[in-house]
């Protein structure tokens, strides 16, 4: 449809049910029609392809794109602000002047307002996206954030978390003891390691840093007692 007084056209794909390959087709081809008008496109997530949907058509040329943060909308929602700037900045070097250091404050003010939750592994600003707990992922991490994250979390205003659970691995467990004060060694970490995976499955979450250091003071107890009697 087209804008009355605005230079522009809308192509809304209200029932969500549009692919990245589609949409491009479909975007290229109104614009070649319609040369003079700008595009300007609104998607749903019914699939969960809004924001693949939203860059589809920036790629084919479309100029304007409807966000909303988070995606909150109607039924499966929009495309999410915060996932569409991102992804235009990382994916095709196109920087827009957002303060993007606010999205995490600003969707938890949404959220508040809309008296909705933000599901953990929202991502961008879910809180769960910068927790790391496999040991595999958590060593790669402290070598090199890259390794596992697209991003810096704070670049969102998020920060970055070492989660202890039953997938820790002895690199994860180290640094957690040390970032609580503890000058433990890798052995020790090794050591506690199978009691902190088996509180970790018995408990079915991960653990608070007071457990962890409980585990350890317990085991180092217990170290201290059995060196007393070879």
């Amino acid at each position: 449809m087209r804008d009355e007084g605005v230079n522009r056209f809308r192509y809304c794909d209200t029932l969500g049910i549009l692919d990245p390959f589609r949409t491009f087709d479909r975007v290229k081809n109104l614009i070649d029609q319609v040369a003079k008008l700008d595009i300007e496109v609104h998607f749903h997530n019914d699939f969960g392809m809004a924001t693949a949907n939203t860059l589809a058509a920036v790629k084919a040329g479309a100029r304007a794109v409807n966000t909303t943060v988070y995606g909150l909308g109607e039924r499966a929602g929009n495309a999410s602000l915060e996932e569409v700037v991102l992804a235009l900045k990382y994916q095709e070097g196109l920087v827009l002047p957002l303060r993007i250091n606010r999205f995490k404050a600003l969707a938890e003010y949404v959220s508040r307002v809309a008296n909705d939750v933000i599901p953990p592994r929202k991502p961008v600003i879910g809180n769960r996206v910068f927790a790391h707990e496999a040991g595999i992922h958590v060593d790669g991490i402290l070598k090199n954030p890259l390794n596992y994250e697209p991003l810096d979390p704070e670049e969102v205003g998020q920060t970055r978390s070492l989660v202890i659970g039953k997938h820790s691995g002895s690199s994860g467990l180290l640094y957690k003891l040390n970032s609580l004060g503890v000058q433990a060694s890798l052995v020790e970490a090794q050591q506690i390691l199978p009691q902190i995976r088996k509180m970790a499955t018995k408990l079915k979450r991960s653990l608070f840093d007071y457990e962890v250091l409980e585990i350890y003071q317990q085991s180092l107890a217990l170290f201290s007692i059995n060196s007393c009697f070879p």
